[in-house]
């Protein structure tokens, strides 16, 4: 939700101008990342002989990837840069890597841009910007503005949304933060930020009717070619001239971005009386060009994957090493190339999901390699992790026999973690052939660091082979680890199975049996009866599937969900639905209603399939299957003992062409969004960006939270919500289609695709439920023997992070050796965050509403 403080009033000139070249430059779209660069380099060069040439000419550049790429390709050119900097008409602007998108990222890809950015411009061009730029994202979240400023940033320039899509009173505005530090924003009158090559006297006289509206005696006016790179040219600049001899009234004077704001500053906001008109506004600037929400799934999904990956990775890799380094063989894995990847596919045509399928797939496989060094990184640590842990195993009393497995199980996250975990391993090097035949029977064993036995459920293996012989098991337990902290479990045979005494919480399942009036002498399958699982205060039950493979109820494409033995959301029970959109990848050029409002159905999808696949003590699981005529959907349910929410794991394999697929769960009021930055409260539909969660309510009043993974793309109706799950539109485009169209064209998402969600109550923390998707413990195999010294105990942990509200974005080492951690209080109120590492506590003081710290503490 978006508020905004009443219109200024209007005052005569006398205006001032303040122009503004530019070029907007994709470094991928319709084009790959090499002709991108390469472009790069050209438009500036092509713009530095343009500032020989006109001595009054200014020029503004953002992206830290530009730079970079102009001074290892070409030193010359990045001298020249430099010299015009210190003359002051060349403006370095922005703060970020990319113009990435602010919607679909994370907070901390979002913070690690500016960090970063900053820091290069610094270094190598010895200035560091104040002003940020986003000529072209699609909107942004409501985090937006409390990010720029704990990044220093004192103002933000952007064009989209456009006025057609989003009116604002003025161009200069307040954005208003959760704790209390507007950032002041200009958006011009003109809605673009390119000039073409024959319009600018109208984006002049645009500006001019737009200002005859506002008080402000100053306006920016960008000017440039853009898109693939370009700049102004030299009929801009005598068109300039041209128009500033027929408008004497107007002072018409090349700019900077900085040079533009400390005008707005100095003139509009140094007068108390003109101050007080500039607006305020409040809550996410949008939304436009919806359809890039959910664009190319398969890529925000394999992002997202590599963002909680690498942050993982490097939060363990910095504890690990900060408490051992000395004791290190080496230098721990880099993870440069890793957020090289993250940062530069954040960028607004790539991520969204709108740049040429070609391009699409070379960016999929750059995030690949950040996901390989995440998990290096993790591996070396955790191994240097256990030799200073026991991780000796007993002898068995048969010399011939094999000993257990040990197993080093890490939680990065800053609290405690409590709930199942997963351990897979081999009980020997072969296969026991005295259970050929009957592998059930093979008997088992976990042990914690004191040698207790540990509860656990034997599950399915990750492996469906040899399904004869007893090799390799893998079981599921609840587990107990503390904050950034580790446990050792050896895995092992066991003279016998062992017997665990049956709990209240012990998860539950089974299968209603078919009725008698079935017909006789029909086949019956495996999924004819109405399966159903119970546990951690959750159940799930589907209508039963009749032998013809359809169902007996009117209720048949629905499966009804429970918490605390109530309908979670309310008495429809969830669907799946496959809807027109015949829209591009940016959906609706033009904001058409239609295409944020999908309400043509194709296909209300049946539950064809379902059965219960996993049952015991600790997790009861339930797999269904959802079926169109082309397409079909898993949606596999596990309810965990103690686990206060429900995890749902997505299969869905896609083969359609002008459609979304959407998840329908009954539910209602305003919806509460987790956003880049900070929370946003949804009041309207149309497709918008949700986060990693959200929450609203079901018919009784009470909470309906839904995390997911990857999925972050939603239509919020007054009695349901559609979750969006795929789009399957076309590749880098913006004619409207249908299906039948152009079948030559391929349609974006064809294959598997994989989620998992979460559904939570009220009384759960959503980060919690989210952190437990994308930061479950991980379990490594490690080699038995006794710890070197320092030895650390197990249970152990390398510290904490307090209050549990408040969130941990990042932890790496610096130079100087120390540790520097970004937090984020996630409250509504300030709170006092203190940071614990190896027994020493560090305050890092007083945090505002959602407010972001980047603090550095000793190593320790």
């Amino acid at each position: 939700m978006s508020t905004i403080s009443s219109s200024p009033a209007t005052s005569p000139l006398p205006l001032t101008f303040h122009i503004i070249p530019n070029a907007h430059l994709d470094p991928v779209w319709l084009w790959d990342w090499r002709e991108g660069l390469s472009e790069g380099l050209t438009t500036v060069t092509t713009m530095l002989d343009m500032m020989d040439e006109f001595p009054e000419l200014t020029f503004i550049r953002g992206e830290a990837a530009i730079y970079q790429h102009i001074q290892k390709t070409s030193p010359c050119t990045f001298r020249r840069i430099r010299a015009y900097i210190e003359q002051g008409r060349w403006d370095v602007v922005g703060g970020t890597h990319i113009q990435p998108d602010s919607n679909l990222t994370s907070t901390e890809t979002l913070c690690r841009q500016f960090e970063e950015s900053l820091a290069y411009f610094q270094r190598e061009l010895g200035v560091r910007p104040t002003i940020a730029w986003q000529a072209d994202s699609f909107g942004h979240t409501a985090g937006w503005p409390g990010i720029l400023r704990s990044f220093g940033m004192e103002g933000f320039t952007f064009t989209r949304p456009q006025e057609r899509e989003y009116h604002l009173p003025s161009p200069m505005f307040w954005w208003d933060t959760d704790f209390g530090d507007p950032l002041l924003c200009y958006r011009q009158h003109a809605p673009w930020y390119c000039s073409e090559r024959a319009n600018l006297p109208e984006v002049l006289d645009t500006t001019l009717k737009g200002c005859a509206t506002q008080p402000w005696r100053n306006a920016g006016v960008l000017m440039g070619l853009g898109n693939h790179g370009g700049g102004p040219s030299r009929r801009h600049i005598a068109e300039l001239r041209e128009w500033a001899a027929k408008h004497p009234g107007v002072t018409v004077k090349y700019a900077t971005l900085h040079s533009f704001f400390r005008a707005l500053r100095e003139e509009e906001l140094g007068d108390a009386a003109r101050a007080a008109q500039v607006p305020h506004v409040q809550g996410d600037l949008g939304y436009c060009l919806r359809g890039c929400y959910s664009s190319v799934q398969k890529f925000k999904a394999h992002y997202r994957h590599a963002e909680a990956a690498v942050v993982s990775a490097e939060i363990t890799q910095t504890l690990i090493h900060n408490a051992l380094d000395g004791n290190a063989a080496g230098p721990a894995q880099s993870l440069d190339e890793s957020w090289n990847a993250l940062l530069f596919n954040a960028f607004h045509d790539i991520l969204p999901g709108t740049s040429i399928e070609r391009a699409m797939e070379e960016q999929m496989a750059w995030v690949g390699l950040a996901i390989h060094h995440a998990h290096k990184a993790r591996f070396e640590a955790m191994n240097l992790l256990a030799q200073h842990v026991d991780t000796t195993v007993p002898r068995p009393a048969d010399p011939d026999a094999p000993t257990p497995v040990p197993l080093l199980i890490w939680n990065a996250l800053p609290v405690p973690f409590s709930g199942p975990v997963e351990l897979e391993t081999s009980m020997d090097y072969r296969p026991s052939w005295a259970y050929k035949d009957r592998p059930a029977e093979f008997p088992i064993e976990l042990r914690d660091e004191a040698g207790a036995l540990l509860p656990f459920q034997e599950i399915q293996t990750e492996h469906t082979s040899m399904p004869e012989l007893a090799w390799r098991k893998r079981v599921v337990l609840p587990l107990e680890i503390p904050a950034f902290g580790w446990r050792v479990v050896r895995f092992g045979c066991a003279p016998a199975k062992p017997q665990f005494p049956a709990a209240q919480s012990d998860t539950s399942a089974g299968s209603l049996p078919l009725a008698d009036a079935d017909a006789p002498g029909t086949a019956r399958s495996e999924y004819q009866a109405a399966p159903w699982i119970d546990g951690g205060g959750w159940g799930v039950s589907v209508p039963r599937v009749s032998p013809g493979g359809g169902t007996d109820s009117a209720s048949a494409e629905r499966i009804v969900i429970e918490h605390d033995s109530s309908p979670f959301f309310g008495p429809g029970g969830l669907r799946v639905r496959l809807m027109d959109d015949i829209y591009g990848s940016w959906g609706g050029m033009n904001e058409e209603p239609d295409s944020w409002q999908l309400d043509t159905l194709r296909e209300e999808w049946a539950l064809t399939h379902s059965k219960v696949v996993e049952s015991g003590p600790e997790r009861a699981t339930l797999w269904t299957r959802w079926s169109g005529a082309r397409s079909w959907l898993d949606l596999t349910f596990q309810a965990a003992r103690n686990t206060p929410w429900l995890v749902v794991q997505g299969r869905l394999l896609m083969n359609e062409r002008s459609a979304r697929l959407q998840l329908v769960l009954p539910s209602r009021g305003d919806a509460l969004c987790d956003m880049p930055g900070a929370t946003a409260l949804r009041t309207r539909r149309g497709q918008l960006p949700v986060g990693r969660w959200f929450t609203r309510h079901n018919e009784r009043g009470d909470v309906v939270g839904v995390a997911s993974d990857v999925l972050s793309d939603a239509d919020f109706l007054p009695t349901e919500t559609r979750l969006t799950l795929a789009r399957a539109t076309r590749y880098a485009n913006d004619v409207p289609t249908r299906a039948e169209e152009k079948m030559w064209e391929p349609a974006v998402d064809s294959g598997e695709l994989k989620f998992r969600l979460a559904l939570f109550a009220g009384a759960v923390d959503p980060d919690t439920v989210v952190n437990a998707l994308i930061h479950p413990p991980v379990a490594q195999l490690v080699t038995p023997g006794a710890p070197a010294k320092p030895a650390l105990p197990s249970p152990g942990s390398l510290g904490s992070l307090q209050p549990a509200a408040t969130r941990l974005l990042a932890a790496r080492r610096t130079e100087a050796g120390g540790v520097s951690v970004r937090v984020q209080n996630r409250t509504a109120s300030q709170a006092d965050a203190t940071l614990t590492l190896g027994g020493k506590a560090t305050p890092l003081g007083k945090l505002g509403a959602q407010q972001i710290a980047t603090r550095t503490v000793a190593a320790g």
